[in-house]
């Protein structure tokens, strides 16, 4: 296996940047997630690494050696795609021995390697099925099956459960981790899904108009983000960004007050913050909950039924739309005014940059 450096990489059509600049080191044996709104540049960056994009600037290396100039059969990365890309009129085993067949390998190495691909995707049952006679999800294995019949060096995926139910999504989600972890390999896995982002990396790259915008683990990226974008693209329902203004300043103590006059507490890095500053408070849903004695105060709109939970919308006197979760008890009334606590959890800040400035040492506020 190989780990992957992008060094200042860019790709332009005519005068339109679509990737800017970008620079990140993929470690040998790591699965990194690129996230990011559609039309942000993930899949183009993939296919840089894969070769199908022709890379404008900068330079790409894959276990040390630089491939900008190298084909993509060459490069040693195996790629799965949205779409299964199967042969209908092949088997399933012809379908996984087809690249090998190209290139000449020896038929008992490829039937070797057919049989340690379906061993370990379970797909030993349906060798002699034809595409037209497996699921989705067995389809999606099948595409796996012939990318680990390359033996790549790096494996890569573009948005590969796009087309799959809500189940099978689950269910392939927690295949691809246990396959990451059989055989240790490099991955690379493009989804614009948060929340496959978020059960399957090890580390997520958040991606914006081209650019980078934060790199960490899950967590990370959820308790610390870099600024409010990736705060409201990462956690579902997503965080509450309510308008803000910095009424009074203590050192690292900030009072805030929010739409109808509201007043609330947080910890900010020292000198970040002065009185007068337009700021946003961010509000994970799980740590704001209705109550009678609570600080803010909205309009309910909706309220979900979840089981284990509620989910309560409202609307706050400038317009602001908030989530809450509710974990037993009755919810308020729709069309009612009710009052929200902010429980414990980090009462996140951003600057008029939209930049964090909260204090995370000692967990926040």
């Amino acid at each position: 296996m190989a780990g992957v450096t992008l060094a200042g990489v860019s790709k332009n059509y005519g005068a339109v940047n679509v990737i800017r600049d970008v620079s990140l080191a993929i470690k040998d044996g790591e699965f990194v997630v690129f996230v990011g709104p559609s039309g942000c540049g993930k899949s183009t960056l993939l296919r840089m690494i894969a070769g199908f994009e022709i890379i404008t600037g900068g330079s790409v290396e894959i276990g040390g050696t630089r491939v900008n100039d190298m084909a993509a059969r060459d490069r040693g990365v195996a790629m799965v795609f949205q779409n299964y890309a199967l042969y209908p009129h092949m088997s399933v085993r012809e379908n996984m021995a087809f690249g090998l067949k190209n290139i000449g390998t020896p038929k008992a190495e490829i039937t070797q390697r057919i049989a340690k691909a379906a061993a370990i995707l379970q797909l030993e049952p349906y060798l002699d099925r034809k595409p037209k006679q497996l699921s989705g999800g067995q389809r999606q294995r099948v595409a796996i099956g012939r990318a680990i019949m390359r033996e790549p060096e790096v494996f890569l995926f573009d948005e590969p459960l796009s087309n799959l139910d809500a189940a099978l999504r689950v269910s392939m989600r927690t295949e691809i981790a246990k396959l990451h972890h059989r055989l240790g390999a490099t991955m690379i896995y493009v989804t614009h899904d948060q929340t496959e982002a978020m059960t399957m990396a090890d580390r997520i790259v958040v991606l914006r108009a081209g650019e980078i915008e934060q790199v960490g683990a899950p967590i990370e990226l959820y308790e610390r983000p870099a600024n409010a974008f990736v705060a409201g693209f990462l956690g579902a329902p997503r965080i509450n960004l309510i308008p803000a203004t910095v009424a009074v300043v203590d050192r690292e103590n900030v009072e805030l007050v929010c739409p109808g006059e509201t007043r609330v507490s947080a910890k900010v890095r020292a000198g970040s913050a002065t009185v007068g500053d337009k700021v946003t408070l961010g509000l994970r849903p799980e740590i704001l909950s209705p109550a009678n004695d609570g600080p803010i105060s909205g309009t309910v709109d909706v309220v979900e039924q979840l089981g284990s939970m509620q989910l309560v919308y409202a609307t706050l006197a400038d317009g602001t739309s908030i989530v809450s979760e509710l974990r037993g008890g009755a919810a308020p009334a729709i069309g009612s005014i009710a009052r929200f606590a902010i429980g414990p959890g980090t009462r996140h800040v951003f600057d008029a940059n939209t930049l964090s400035i909260t204090l995370h040492a000692g967990g926040g506020a």
